[in-house]
């Protein structure tokens, strides 16, 4: 399922699939359109695999002699239409990742650093494209921001999802909740349940204008820098 959200509003559109204009355009091609913009990814492969309790990251892990990260990007440079996927790691996994883009012959891959976060690690993927001297990487209109350990990605997702972003700045892939989900009270105590028809879990993949999800992160950076240094300037 998809959600659209408009840029301007920031109010939800009801999910569906492709716009009207979109299924016209496909019409001569079920379940495809004709993408005539340039469409890049950004996958976040910071994780330490703490979580699971690895020694190895999970991203790193293989499966029939692959990296699970290797299967990631294949599913994104699988497409024509996608003209770059930025994989960001961690600074002691940046050598392992280039051996794993030249062993599995990736060609539309570029590895940058992550940061201390997710967030920051995110931000420093959506950098890789703000560089205007550096044509290797040009920005794209749209970007899709994926997670590097789920390799099943359709591309009938990420079509409905990268027309949805370029027409309304936002999109996001979405599913019904299962699970039974409460509120508590401060003591702990069931306060209630949240009637699950209304809500929705937010998944990836999730794809955005560039310049709006760009200048959202840098404006988050300058204020959570501004709070960590409140006298600096003074």
């Amino acid at each position: 399922m998809l959600l659209q959200f408009h840029h301007e509003t920031q109010r939800p559109l009801d999910p569906g699939c492709l716009l009207p204009q979109d299924a016209e355009r496909s019409a001569d091609q079920p379940g495809r359109a004709v993408v005539d913009f340039p469409v890049a990814a950004v996958l976040p492969a910071g994780g330490s695999g703490e979580r699971m309790g690895l020694t190895t990251p999970k991203q790193f892990c293989s499966i029939f002699n692959r990296p699970l990260i290797s299967y990631t990007i294949q599913a994104f440079e699988r497409l024509p239409w996608i003209v770059m996927v930025v994989v960001v790691v961690a600074k002691d996994n940046h050598d392992l990742m280039l051996n794993i883009v030249r062993k599995f012959n990736h060609t539309k891959v570029k590895v940058v650093h992550g940061g201390t976060t997710r967030h920051r690690s995110i931000y420093n993927g959506l950098q890789a494209f703000s560089d205007s001297t550096d044509s290797s990487t040009p920005k794209p209109k749209v970007v899709i921001i994926h997670d590097a350990v789920r390799p099943f990605v359709e591309e009938d997702l990420l079509l409905k999802i990268t027309l949805a972003a370029k027409e309304q700045g936002a999109s996001g892939a979405i599913r019904p909740l299962v699970s039974t989900v409460i509120a508590t009270t401060s003591e702990s105590y069931l306060d209630h349940s949240l009637e699950r028809a209304k809500y929705r879990a937010s998944e990836m993949p999730q794809g955005f204008l560039y310049d709006i999800i760009f200048q959202a992160y840098q404006r988050q950076k300058k204020v959570t820098h501004e709070d960590l240094n409140p006298h600096e300037g003074e």
